[in-house]
C-alpha cells in the first residue's frame, strides 16, 4: 500500500501530497497519474487541516463517547458542530483526546481519490506517528518551519516558530511543579538545544529533566503506522471494501444491466430446477463482477443482490424523481433530440447512488457546446452544471453534473 503525506492548501484551492519521507510537495492529481489504476493508498493527514482537543468526560462510557463528544466541543469549534467528523482518539491524564476537522475536508479529498482512481483505505493524523509521551518535534509544514508538539491531555498540533512564544506562554503560565520528563528532536542538534534552553530559563518549573535527540521521526514514524494508529475515516466515511473500476462507456450501463438481470433471472431459475449450488455461486459471482463494473465503490451484498438490481433497473418513475435510470433515459432523449452526435462526445458517466448525482465525461469543440447540452437538460427538468472545462489540442474537455450537488 502507497503511504503519502496529504495537505489542503486553501490558498491555492488544491491537495498537495508529498513522500513520507520527505517534503517534496506536488499537486494530488499530477502524482496521481504516475500512479496504477486503483491503487491502494493511505494518508498522513498534516496536522494544519484538522484539530486536536482534549475534554474531561467524567462518568461517560466509552460507547457514548461518540455521543457525547459533539456537546462538549460546541463552544469549542468555529463552525456548526455538525459540520465537523469528531473521532475519538483514546486518553491521557483523565481527559479524552478528539480529532475535529471538517466533513467537507474529507469529501473533497475522497471525491479527488476517486476522480484519480485512487483507492483512499486510511486517513491517519500527522500527530498520531510522534513519539509517545512529551515530545516536541522540529516539522515544516508546507515551507514554514514549526514545531509539532504532543502533551498528553493537555495539547497536541503544530505550531510555527513565530507563534512558539505565544502558545508555550500559554500552556505553561500556571503550571506549578509538573515535573514531567520532555523529549525534544529535531533534525539539527543546535534547534533542540536553543528550545531547550527557551524552556529551562523561561519555565524551569514544568519539566524536571528534557533530552535532545538529533532525529528528524521518521523511524517512529514508520513504526506507529504498522501499530494500526487512528483512522480518520469512520461513519459515513468508512472504506467499503469493494473493487473500484474505470466507468465503462456511457452507453453500455444499460444494455450491460438488462444482461446482468437476465442472466440473474436465468441462472436462478435454472438453480431450483436442478438444485445444483455449483451454478449458482458460478452465475453469483457473474452478476457481482457486472455489478462492480456498472457501479464503481458501491456495497455488493449477496442476500439482497436481487433487490439491488432491481432497485437499479426501476430507477424511479419520472425525472422529477431521480434515479440511475430515469436519468440516463432523459440523458439519451436529449442528446439524440438535440443532434449534439458531432457536437459533444460522451466519453464515460459515473454514477453516485448515495446523492443521485450523474457525473458526464464529455468532449466537445468549444465551452458552448458545453452549455448547449447543459441547458437542453435543464429544459427536460433535470437539474445540470459544467462542473470544469479544460481547453487542449482537440478542443473542451469537460465534466457536467446532473442532479444530486448540481
Amino acid at each position: 500500500m502507497e503511504t503519502v503525506k496529504v495537505q489542503w492548501q486553501s490558498s491555492a484551492g488544491l491537495w498537495l501530497v508529498s513522500p513520507l519521507q520527505d517534503n517534496q510537495w506536488q499537486p494530488l492529481a499530477e502524482w496521481a497519474d504516475k500512479q496504477p489504476d486503483l491503487t491502494p493508498v493511505r494518508m498522513v493527514l498534516s496536522a494544519v487541516n484538522y484539530s486536536t482537543h482534549w475534554v474531561s468526560l467524567p462518568g461517560v462510557s466509552a460507547r457514548q463517547l461518540g455521543k457525547a463528544l459533539p456537546f462538549a466541543l460546541e463552544e469549542a469549534l468555529i463552525e456548526d458542530v455538525s459540520h465537523y467528523l469528531i473521532v475519538p482518539a483514546g486518553q491521557a491524564a483523565k481527559k479524552v483526546r478528539a480529532y475535529a476537522l471538517t466533513a467537507g475536508l474529507i469529501e473533497r479529498l475522497l471525491e479527488e481519490c476517486e476522480m484519480h482512481h485512487l483507492q483512499l483505505r486510511e486517513l491517519i493524523p500527522q500527530t498520531q506517528l510522534v513519539e509517545a509521551g512529551n515530545v516536541f518535534l522540529r516539522r515544516d509544514q508546507d515551507g514554514i518551519s514549526g514545531w509539532i508538539i504532543s502533551l498528553p491531555g493537555r495539547f497536541e498540533g503544530w505550531v510555527p516558530d513565530a507563534g512558539m512564544t505565544a502558545v508555550l506562554d500559554s500552556l505553561f503560565d500556571e503550571a506549578q511543579g509538573d515535573a514531567a520528563e520532555l523529549v525534544i528532536l529535531a533534525p539539527q542538534l543546535d534547534q533542540a538545544q536553543l528550545l531547550k534552553t527557551t524552556l529551562e530559563t523561561g519555565f524551569p518549573q514544568v519539566f524536571s529533566q528534557i533530552e535532545c535527540r538529533p532525529q528528524d521521526g521518521l523511524a517512529t514514524a514508520e513504526q506507529r503506522l504498522s501499530s494500526r494508529p487512528v483512522n480518520l475515516l469512520t461513519g459515513q466515511f468508512q472504506v467499503r471494501e469493494v473493487a473500484q473500476e474505470k466507468p465503462p462507456v456511457w452507453w453500455r450501463p444499460l444494455a450491460a444491466m438488462a444482461a446482468v438481470w437476465l442472466i440473474a433471472a436465468t441462472g436462478w431459475l435454472f438453480i431450483e430446477q436442478h438444485n445444483t449450488s455449483r451454478k449458482a455461486a458460478q452465475v453469483t459471482s457473474e452478476t457481482i463482477a457486472l455489478y462492480k463494473k456498472l457501479f464503481p465503490g458501491e456495497r455488493v451484498r449477496e442476500s439482497i443482490l436481487n433487490r439491488q438490481i432491481q432497485g437499479k433497473l426501476s430507477g424511479g418513475g419520472d425525472v422529477a424523481a431521480g434515479g440511475f435510470l430515469s436519468t440516463t433515459n432523459t440523458l439519451a432523449r436529449v442528446y439524440a433530440a438535440q443532434g449534439l452526435q458531432k457536437q459533444v462526445q460522451l466519453m464515460s458517466l459515473r454514477y453516485n447512488d448515495r446523492i443521485d448525482e450523474l457525473t458526464l465525461e464529455v468532449r466537445a469543440g468549444n465551452l458552448n457546446e458545453l452549455q448547449t447540452l447543459r441547458q437542453a437538460l435543464e429544459n427536460e427538468g433535470l437539474a445540470a452544471e459544467v462542473a470544469s472545462a479544460t481547453n487542449d489540442k482537440e478542443g473542451v474537455k469537460g465534466r457536467i453534473r446532473i442532479g444530486g450537488s448540481a
